[in-house]
């Protein structure tokens, strides 16, 4: 496997029933729902799946639950994330044996600077000959790779095929120009400055699945050559992206619902997560107007998650 399809790989979320369990017919669905739209790819066990929070035995399950699901329809890609580099190793062989396509190698949590990033990366790569991404996101995991050190482990290293660079427009311009073709670049950030990115070169965008429609046909304007359509398009995104992307915590938690609303999928959130607030559900409904998706029958349900916010949360 050397290139992944251009376009939108959404990474899914943990979907959880009433009694805090992974919900199997609605991770199901929410595979169908990002095929239909139009991804041509899927990812998994990203931070958007909560996947600091998923045992090993959750984990192990989502991998195995997205292949059945995927059946090879697009790739799917597997994030590793683990505390050191022989436990990525061992994710990696799990994902492998799977049948997932590729894998995302997230910053293990042993490393703490870029050197010691660099030889976590490369004791996995060199124990391993799954096709690997390399993630790059130091603003939510606090260590990331500048870009002569991800060049570098891309060209020692052929089964690097890409890099998730979720880092400023400027930054991953820098980045395709250096690779030189060596290894594909992903952008990420749901799409935060993605006109920008597509006009420096990368080969695709990991969003996690809430507006991942709005994304394809961004793109699809974009490789049309309809620049001003692709941009008025995104203008009407950008109030969404900010309001969802504001944390790790916001995004499991408003962009997880936007998902949950727009597909009539019953939302739980896991044991712990953020509460929404009245406030910020009021916000949601009106960035979802702004993008013109149909808010119509959402009153029943987030008068249903207000009704079971804990107190105080109403503020």
């Amino acid at each position: 496997m050397s290139l992944l399809p251009g376009g939108i790989h959404p990474i899914i979320y943990a979907l959880f029933d009433a009694e805090g369990r992974l919900d199997r017919q609605m991770m199901r669905r929410q595979i169908e729902v990002c095929i239909a739209q139009g991804a041509v790819g899927i990812a998994t066990l990203g931070l958007a799946t909560e996947v600091r929070f998923l045992s090993d035995e959750q984990q192990r399950q989502v991998v195995e639950w997205n292949v059945e699901d995927v059946a090879g329809r697009v790739p799917l890609g597997v994030t590793i994330f683990a505390r050191t580099p022989d436990e990525q190793i061992e994710r990696v062989h799990h994902a492998a044996a799977a049948g997932a396509d590729w894998v995302i190698l997230q910053p293990p949590a042993s490393a703490t600077n870029e050197t010691e990033l660099v030889a976590a990366f490369a004791r996995v790569l060199g124990a391993t000959s799954m096709p690997a991404a390399l993630q790059n996101m130091p603003q939510f995991i606090g260590v990331g790779l500048g870009v002569e050190a991800t060049t570098d482990l891309a060209t020692r290293y052929s089964r690097v095929i890409g890099v998730k660079q979720e880092v400023s427009a400027t930054e991953t311009a820098d980045l395709v120009t250096r690779l030189d073709g060596r290894a594909q670049v992903l952008s990420g950030r749901g799409g935060i400055e993605l006109v920008d990115c597509i006009k420096a070169g990368v080969a695709g965008n990991i969003p996690a699945p809430e507006y991942a429609d709005h994304l394809v046909s961004l793109w699809g304007h974009m490789r049309a050559g309809r620049e001003e359509e692709a941009r008025e398009l995104y203008r009407r995104i950008l109030p969404m992206a900010t309001f969802v992307l504001q944390s790790l915590e916001a995004l499991t938690t408003y962009g997880k619902l936007l998902f949950c609303l727009r597909h009539d999928i019953p939302f739980h959130q896991r044991a712990g997560a953020m509460a929404p607030t009245a406030f910020g559900l009021e916000a949601l409904k009106g960035h979802a107007c702004g993008l013109g998706m149909d808010t119509s029958g959402w009153d029943a349900q987030l008068a249903s998650i207000q009704g079971i916010m804990p107190k105080g949360s109403q503020q």
